[in-house]
């Protein structure tokens, strides 16, 4: 089956590129708080392999206390990332397997997930330090 360029699916595919662009970003803000020496090479090579993620996620960060807590802009970018896998998980889970269907779906799930993945990164990465200070 072609995929068919419609504008749905031309969104679809852009909201994938924005959802890649801000893994990009968001390794990068992390890879520098925790006191990389090269955080832009974990923030290009990072999306473009999944053992290079998979590996920075699960094995790297894991001895490296962050040494600033996050900013606004990396708490935004780890919602985007967040609501983009969940909504890819479940649009792949409630379309057809073909491309066109799950470039339409795909922005529905990832509004979809955007209040969760705005909690749980609240919940994950969310100062107490501004919520004490606004008292």
């Amino acid at each position: 089956m072609s995929l068919l360029l419609t504008p749905t699916v031309a969104f679809g595919a852009a909201l994938v590129l924005f959802v890649w662009i801000a893994l990009s970003a968001w390794v990068n803000f992390d890879a520098r708080a925790r006191g990389s020496r090269h955080p832009a090479i974990w923030g290009v090579f990072a999306p473009l392999s999944g053992i290079v993620l998979f590996y920075y996620l699960f094995w790297w960060r894991r001895g490296r206390p962050r040494e600033r807590p996050p900013g606004r802009v990396e708490r935004a970018t780890a919602v985007v990332v967040v609501a983009g896998l969940g909504g890819l998980i479940v649009g792949s889970l409630v379309s057809p397997p073909d491309p066109t269907s799950q470039l339409t779906v795909w922005p529905i799930a990832f509004a979809c997930c955007l209040p969760l993945a705005y909690w749980l990164v609240r919940a994950r990465l969310g100062t107490k330090g501004s919520e004490s200070a606004v008292q």
